[in-house]
């Protein structure tokens, strides 16, 4: 998506309007004071959305919606350009698509072009319905307005499932109507409703019920790194229809997981499978191995090393995966095709498996209390090995087996299970789990220190390595290993390296070397000063600032652990020890001090995290701990003559 807004930007060919009112002029003057950064903005946007009925896939009734939006854009610079973009695909349709400007008779007319059309995938390698249509504008000066329209047609409400009230341009007034028919049952969930001020009424219009929300003053969404996704935060609507009435029947749309399990079971039926063209491979890689769990890993590890995950979009609106005969054929698939190919792989050798829906941690639903197509956007596969389940997700590459990506580790999953299915919630992991700990041994050589460092990693910090680590070129291996040896510090020279356990992801990864560390010994008379907190992990990248929005991502549970030791000769001593730092929090901690025994001084750091955010509430003591951290960091040793 960000790939394609680039091109997006990078292409316009800029349109112009040619005149402003005195409302515009205001609206953009007010506008500009609440939101001094933004260089455009809407003054109004209006949505209105109808049911009808209709029929889907296999000519099932279904509930059709229609929906209209305006909005009309004015200019809170000179010179603004932006992009208005909308996406459509075989399930919502996109038509009546216009731009409007302002004439000198402050009348909007319809500007005599089309809109640009494009795939959201390069070069046409897959067959992808997903396209994008967008105006690039040129808003010449401050209070200068432009209008859009469009209408859009979901074919299946299953589709229509979340309605978002912020944007990513700053909104003056937003206005939202849901146009319910007597005969549709529809649950309107309204998410993060409570931290802004929103305007909601019901009321009934020509048989309808009537929901109308609004939202003034909307600041644009916050793009920001390292942030949890906008969903926890900005507020929006689940639309979920319960149930229906075609005129000939009563229709059972999702009211319960039940139903929603029933639509999922009913695309991935579509999916025809050939069991006959996997069955050599699955002997093959079979083959010696004894036990289920054996027989799994083999075939789980196997689709990992083999099959390219692509995120193409062919079957992702109707949740129908590529058979498993044609990822293998084709050697990539999405996740849908990838689930399905281990699934089915797993089943001719009689494992327990089945095919299995998730929604990433980029969504805050759960399955027990969402029951409309938003609460998953990803498929695995889940096995039971002595009854238990466990999740194999094989778009993670060099994931180990019985470990989860950190990306849906505390979400529920839905498990296929013929006519019935189960919720399985996946765990999330001790910090202990995901550990990288690191071992140095220094010696005063000099001016330099002198020693070997030694790195082991586990659980997701052993899998993000390897993923890493096998994208570089054969040729430049070796450098990336010194790089991490070094900590990319220009001053640790790598003597020498190696790498052990690197073809085996159920075990650490290790990796040792030798260094001089150069330049690093003072000497102020008979003192000498240095440091060997060479190590710390880097958080300054989470650093809120006071314009921080959204919550910091960690993007993980994890532990940081550092042992390292300073040998001076035995005719010197340490002075001046720096003291002991321990913070803890219900989200991290960290302690770290230094001991002394004769001529050893020991540094023991532990940083781990319990939780992967860091809430807007906590910015001021996580902001507090980052500066206690820093500066236990640059604690200097002494020694000094006995």
């Amino acid at each position: 998506m960000k790939k394609c807004f680039l091109l997006l930007v990078s292409g316009m060919i800029l349109l112009q309007t040619s005149a402003q009112t005195e409302d515009d002029t205001y609206i953009a003057a007010v506008l500009k004071k609440q939101f001094p950064s933004e260089r455009y903005g809407a003054s109004l946007v209006t949505e209105e959305y109808k049911f009808e009925k209709g029929k889907g896939l296999d000519e099932k009734p279904v509930v059709r919606v229609l929906g209209n939006t305006q909005a009309t854009f004015v200019a809170l610079n000179d010179g603004a350009s932006f992009p208005y973009y909308q996406f459509y695909n075989q399930f919502v349709g996109l038509s009546n698509f216009n731009y409007y400007y302002r004439n000198r008779r402050e009348k909007f007319v319809k500007l005599n072009i089309k809109a640009i059309d494009k795939p959201m995938t390069e070069d046409g390698i897959f067959l992808d319905d997903n396209r994008v249509k967008y105006y690039p504008v040129m808003l010449r000066q401050a209070g200068e307005a432009a209008r859009f329209e469009f209408n859009e047609l979901y074919t299946d409400s299953k589709y229509f499932t979340r309605l978002y009230l912020h944007a990513p341009f700053a909104q003056k007034e937003h206005h939202v109507r849901l146009l319910v028919p007597a005969w549709l049952d529809v649950d309107i969930k309204e998410i993060n409703f409570e931290t802004f001020k929103i305007q909601k009424q019901q009321t009934t219009e020509n048989g309808h019920k009537v929901y109308s929300y609004s939202i003034r003053d909307a600041e644009p969404m916050a793009s920001e790194q390292h942030a949890v996704g906008l969903a926890y935060h900005y507020p929006h609507l689940i639309i979920t229809v319960k149930k229906w009435n075609d005129g000939a029947a009563d229709q059972q749309g999702f009211e319960s997981t039940a139903d929603l399990y029933k639509w999922y079971k009913y695309l991935y039926d579509k999916c025809k499978n050939d069991p006959n063209t996997l069955k050599p491979l699955v002997a093959q890689l079979t083959t010696g191995k004894t036990s289920a769990e054996e027989k799994a890993k083999a075939l789980y590890y196997w689709v990992q090393d083999n099959i390219r995950y692509i995120a193409f979009e062919e079957g992702y609106a109707g949740f129908i995966p590529a058979t498993a005969q044609d990822v293998l054929k084709n050697k990539y698939g999405d996740c849908k095709g990838m689930a399905n190919l281990l699934t089915e792989m797993l089943k001719i050798a009689g494992l327990d498996a089945h095919y299995t829906w998730v929604g990433t941690r980029a969504l805050p639903y759960s399955h027990k209390q969402v029951h409309t197509m938003c609460v998953d956007n990803h498929a695995i596969t889940c096995i039971y090995l002595a009854g238990k389940p466990i999740l194999l997700d094989p778009t993670e590459k060099f994931g180990a087996f019985g470990e989860y990506a950190h990306r849906i580790t505390g979400k529920t999953a839905l498990v296929e299970k013929g006519t019935a299915f189960e919720i399985v919630e996946i765990p999330v992991p001790a910090a202990m789990a995901n550990k990288m700990s690191t071992k140095a041994n220094f010696s005063i050589d000099g001016a330099h220190l002198k020693g070997s460092i030694k790195i082991t990693l586990t659980g997701e910090m052993r899998t993000n390595f390897f993923q890493v680590y096998s994208n570089i070129p054969s040729h430049r291996q070796k450098d990336y290993l010194k790089n991490m040896l070094s900590f990319g510090n220009s001053n640790i020279e790598v003597k020498s390296s190696n790498l052990l356990n690197a073809k085996n992801r159920d075990l650490p990864v290790v990796l040792e070397g030798e260094v001089v560390f150069t330049n690093q010994v003072t000497s102020i008379g008979k003192e000498q000063f240095a440091s060997i907190d060479y190590f710390p992990l880097s958080l300054r990248s989470y650093k809120p600032t006071d314009k921080r929005k959204l919550p910091f991502d960690l993007d993980q549970v994890c532990l940081y652990e550092d042992d390292i030791t300073l040998t001076i000769p035995p005719t010197m001593k340490f002075v001046d020890v720096p003291d002991a730092l321990q913070v803890e929090t219900a989200g991290y901690k960290f302690d770290g001090r230094y001991t002394v025994a004769n001529n050893v001084i020991n540094l023991k750091k532990q940083l781990s995290f319990s939780k992967p955010t860091i809430a807007t509430a906590e910015f001021s003591a996580w902001s507090k701990f980052l500066e206690q951290l820093k500066a236990f960091n640059n604690n200097l040793l002494s020694a000094a003559p006995k």
